[in-house]
């Protein structure tokens, strides 16, 4: 008889033992809690101190998150907090809740990349034009090649589309193919000279990969990356169609709400989704992770693709820190690189420390969140000590007085009437001493130490928030004037020069205030005048004075329309090219049909006696208009915008 049968004790005993070793996960068979983070931290007291920093920010900048840090092959750590779902109260389960990554998903662009490089169906410096039809080089503006290598650190020269990132319909999303080639957004700076982070560019790596593979983007990765690495609770199809169930499984997006609290956002669709659609699990970007650690990633057949895929690829000066074939290099030491994300109601944050193979992943169903997703990776990598810098003698650094005035962001548009928006945010640069600087931008406030020729370090600030804004910034000069401020990563900054220059922006402003001002309330004055008339039982005027005045209302529809479109462009996330150009259209219309009402005012004039003061309303008019007009047309507002 067997022995179990004889002693079910026994039995049970090594029932229950065989239970507990099957059933645990294999990462957590072989947990080392030797060492320390590269901050400091001891591995044993990992634990609380990441429960100490999420708890003192759970419901406060984000509802829910979820925390997984990895060593080589294992996780050893993996913690959900707060709510999935307020309403519901759902917890956050860090291997079924569903987050939506966002702009994490650059870096499996990159990785599907480096792979078909790998297999020597790519090439980082060959010209993109090689992979697409010929009708998307014809709109490129410079002839000089874009590469793979400038796309990948940002630097392809686009600027960003004045279109929503973001539909609320699947009915709206096409090919990726026919999606990147009817809204292609201008390129505007030279190829490799300016950083200007773009959501273009990285879809059309994915259509590269799409031409080169014979398999569309999101099976691509699907076959080649998820896949392999066990990733079940991922997609990267535009719709989930090829992981339905993870619908079930997502949590609610939120936004903070001015008065506190958080607003649920509804499900979008992002149709450039190689950028940033794709949904998955805080475990299961773990393990892509951990296969960016490891020595003998399942991603590559050779280890020093791998290598070569997380060193740096590009940088403005050496001195600062930038980008890593797509990832973003952080300020710690080792060597770290990773990438963030930011969509509707979700952020997140991943970094892998390959010297020390050590991974880390934070996802947040709240958008713009920073204080977790970007708080937790500098709790473990960033080192606490104040170490000493290396004094440079003064006669070696450059004079901070040549870099005084004001900037704007690469990164926004600047051929459309949308170019307005980016100079509601000007960045002022001021000299501090002989040396060093003091940045000023919507209401932040902060001081730059030069501590290299060019290289300038944040110093201190009354607001915390400024430190993320320039941690460190480049001045590249050539013949004396300035070229850039980069900060390495997302977006440079570029000085305001000709006709956006300060005198020329005051200039507009004044005038386009008092064109708005005229144009607002004349038609007041005229009804005013009308019933004036009326009531002396004279409403006719002379024809003169008629066609004037109808100008003046095309002069008022047309205020009001640009005020339209500016607000539009400013809130309304759902405009389509059609409502853009119609708007565009209108412009058009009203222009040449004011234009044309104060010219027959001009020719009625001649012919009618008595009218002294006609002539200098004339006159006032149609310069307010012209100039009006010319004003919008130096604005891009009457500038079809490509579809």
């Amino acid at each position: 008889m067997n022995t179990r049968m004889r002693n079910p004790v026994i039995a049970f005993l090594i029932s229950v033992l065989h239970f507990i070793v099957f059933s645990v996960p294999a990462y957590a068979a072989d947990i080392t809690n030797i060492g320390e983070t590269p901050s400091g931290i001891p591995y044993d007291r990992l634990e609380q101190e990441i429960d100490s920093y999420v708890n003192s920010h759970i419901g406060k900048s984000t509802p829910g998150a979820a925390v997984v840090v990895t060593r080589g092959d294992k996780v050893i750590f993996s913690k959900g907090y707060g709510y999935a779902n307020i309403e519901n109260k759902t917890a956050v389960d860090p291997a079924n809740t569903v987050f939506a990554y966002g702009s994490i998903n650059k870096a499996f662009v990159w990785t599907s990349v480096m792979q078909l490089v790998e297999a020597g169906r790519i090439e980082l410096d060959q010209d993109i034009r090689a992979y697409f039809p010929q009708e998307f080089a014809k709109k490129l503006r410079y002839d000089k090649p874009i590469t793979m290598l400038d796309i990948m650190s940002h630097t392809a020269g686009y600027e960003q589309h004045p279109l929503s990132t973001f539909t609320p319909s699947a009915e709206n999303l096409t090919s990726l193919e026919e999606t990147l080639l009817s809204s292609q957004p201008e390129q505007i700076y030279e190829p490799d000279k300016v950083i200007a982070y773009s959501n273009f560019a990285t879809a059309l790596a994915g259509l590269a990969v799409e031409k080169v593979s014979g398999e569309a983007f999101s099976d691509y990765e699907m076959n080649h990356i998820l896949r392999p690495l066990g990733m079940n609770r991922s997609s990267g199809h535009p719709t989930l169609g090829d992981r339905p169930d993870l619908r079930d499984a997502a949590a609610t997006g939120y936004a903070v709400k001015q008065e506190g609290g958080f607003e649920a956002r509804a499900r979008y669709y992002v149709p450039l989704y190689p950028a940033g659609a794709m949904e998955g699990t805080a475990e299961d970007l773990a393990r892509f992770v951990m296969a960016l650690n490891a020595k003998d990633s399942p991603l590559f057949t050779r280890p020093e693709t791998m290598r070569s895929m997380l060193s740096r690829s590009y940088t403005p000066n050496e001195d600062i820190l930038s980008n890593a074939h797509g990832f973003w290099e952080y300020r710690a030491e080792p060597h770290v690189v990773g990438h963030s994300g930011n969509v509707k109601g979700f952020s997140g944050n991943f970094a892998v420390v390959p010297n020390e193979q050590l991974g880390i992943v934070v996802l947040t169903n709240t958008e713009i969140e920073q204080k977790l997703t970007s708080g937790i990776i500098n709790l473990l990598v960033q080192d606490k000590k104040k170490l000493p810098e290396m004094l440079v003698p003064a006669a070696d650094l450059s004079p901070s007085s040549q870099l005084a005035g004001y900037y704007v962001q690469s990164g926004g548009t600047y051929t459309t009437y949308h170019e307005l928006i980016n100079y509601l945010g000007l960045i002022k640069v001021e000299a501090k001493g002989a040396h060093d600087l003091t940045l000023s931008v919507m209401g932040l406030s902060g001081d730059m130490k030069q501590i290299s020729p060019n290289v300038y370090k944040f110093d201190k600030s009354d607001d915390p928030r400024f430190e993320r804004l320039a941690p460190i910034l480049y001045a590249e000069i050539s013949d004396s004037q300035v070229v850039r401020l980069s900060k390495g990563i997302a977006t440079d900054i570029l000085p305001v020069k000709g006709g956006r220059s300060i005198p020329a922006l005051m200039g507009y402003l004044v005038l386009a205030a008092i064109a708005v001002l005229f144009f607002m309330l004349a038609p007041l004055v005229i009804l005013i005048q009308w019933l004036l008339r009326k009531r002396k039982g004279s409403l006719s005027a002379p024809a003169a004075y008629r066609l004037l005045k109808a100008a003046i209302v095309c002069g008022t529809i047309l205020t009001v329309n640009i005020l339209y479109l500016l607000v539009n462009a400013l809130i309304n996330e759902n405009m389509t090219v059609g409502q853009m150009n119609f708007g565009v259209a209108l412009n058009w219309v009203l222009a040449i049909l004011g234009g044309t009402l104060i010219m027959l005012s001009f020719v009625k004039g001649k012919h009618q006696t008595g009218l002294k003061r006609i002539k200098r309303d004339q006159i006032g008019v149609a310069v307010l208009f012209s100039g009006f007009a010319l004003l919008l047309a130096n604005w891009h507002f009457f500038h079809f915008i490509q579809n």
